[in-house]
């Protein structure tokens, strides 16, 4: 009963944050008259302007309140309809490809195709015709998945980070997102061509990306795909296994296709064995393929997707210790006290309620970032959302927050 209790509370805990985090950033994160999201914020909560907007933040935001009005956050639905309408009117190529970056007011500044930017265009377009059922979104994703054949990679696997630059060394971390974004275009519309790229990029974490031997999942490939050693080691990031391993949970639960499952494991174990601090529990930001730490400073981002893995192979295997109850727990309660409260000291020791710290110095755990990134948001309302849609007992694909 008492550890029900503490569950309870921390679930409330956890929409508290988030109801009071999306009506504080209400007035500040969006120019309400053009539809335009804020890129960052200062220590205070006030915007800042960089005099640009990239795309790949302006559809994280549409996310973000797109998920949050299907939760039934009302005032969250003008801000993801604005959001939508911006990236569908100011956003795009006249071939129908997402761009890179536009000015404030909307002018292009970087056309380029972008295969980041690219996918979380995708990524908001599946939110917000969850959220509106407009057709329109979908024939706006078929049109920019079209368009993806202009970065694929001249051994015809996978595809450039951006184009008009030297093929390699290539980055998983584009494909990863454009996996996370067709999954759910597929989910929510049925769509084949969806569907068609959600197994194309399966494929490639099989074949090309997931390093069997070893249990990785590197950061950078040469142009015959293989692990980049161009610093001597292999670049590993933790966090980006743990976000595979959800990504991979739930293509499995789409396509029945029980690899991924295995895949998902190996990359979870991986990480779960190495990537960790042991004073802190928090994860370090690189490890090399022998898992010694390379990167020793701390991201909230990583954390949050170590949540949402633990909550994926819960779901599977609810009786391993990692990813129990009480373990989930103990990540939600790291993340609130490194990430979401004051600090002792420097500039977040006054955080307004409802902001966070991206990024902390590993030896003084102080911040490391001089501003509030809009971005991460987006990591912190996918975990916290999967905590309460897993503890509210909605399905995987349901689209329900809590």
């Amino acid at each position: 009963m008492i550890r029900s209790e503490i569950r309870t509370s921390m679930s409330d805990h956890l929409l508290g944050f988030i109801h009071t985090s999306l009506t504080n950033l209400h007035p500040v994160v969006m120019n309400h008259d053009t539809g335009v999201f804020t890129e960052r914020l200062n220590w205070n909560g006030a915007a800042m302007e960089p005099q640009f907007r990239r795309i790949r933040v302006m559809a994280r935001q549409t996310y973000v309140f797109a998920h949050a009005a299907i939760g039934g956050l009302d005032a969250a639905r003008p801000l993801a309809a604005k959001g939508a309408r911006f990236l569908l009117d100011h956003c795009r190529s006249d071939n129908g490809q997402f761009l890179c970056r536009v000015s404030p007011e909307g002018a292009v500044l970087d056309a380029t195709d972008d295969l980041y930017d690219i996918a979380f265009g995708l990524f908001a377009l599946a939110w917000w015709y969850r959220l509106s059922g407009e057709e329109e979104a979908m024939d706006a994703a078929a049109a920019a998945v079209r368009q993806l054949g202009r970065l694929r990679t001249p051994s015809g696997h996978g595809y450039v980070a951006r184009a008009a630059t030297e093929p390699a060394p290539y980055q998983q971390n584009p494909h990863m997102h454009l996996f996370e974004a067709a999954l759910f275009l597929s989910a929510f519309s049925e769509r084949q061509e969806f569907r068609d790229l959600a197994d194309e990029l399966f494929s490639l974490a099989d074949q090309r990306l997931f390093v069997a031997d070893l249990g990785i999942l590197p950061e950078f490939f040469d142009a015959d795909w293989q692990p980049d050693r161009s610093k001597g080691s292999i670049v590993v990031e933790p966090g980006h296994h743990y976000e595979w391993a959800w990504l991979l949970s739930r293509y499995a639960a789409l396509s029945g296709n029980d690899r991924a499952y295995g895949i998902a494991s190996a990359l979870f174990n991986f990480a779960h064995t190495h990537g960790h601090d042991p004073a802190t529990g928090l994860i370090f930001d690189a490890v090399d393929e022998q898992g010694r730490p390379t990167g020793r400073d701390f991201r909230i981002w990583p954390n949050l997707e170590y949540l949402k893995a633990q909550i994926a192979l819960h779901e599977r295997r609810p009786d391993d210790a990692r990813v129990s109850d009480e373990a989930m727990d103990a990540t939600v309660e790291r993340i609130l006290r490194h990430f979401l409260s004051p600090t002792s000291e420097g500039p977040a020791r006054t955080l307004p309620e409802g902001l966070w710290i991206d990024y902390l110095d590993g030896r003084s755990l102080l911040p490391r970032s001089d501003h509030v990134p809009v971005s991460t948001l987006y990591h912190i309302m996918f975990a916290f959302t999967e905590f309460l849609r897993h503890r509210a007992g909605h399905a995987a694909y349901s689209g329900q927050p809590w």
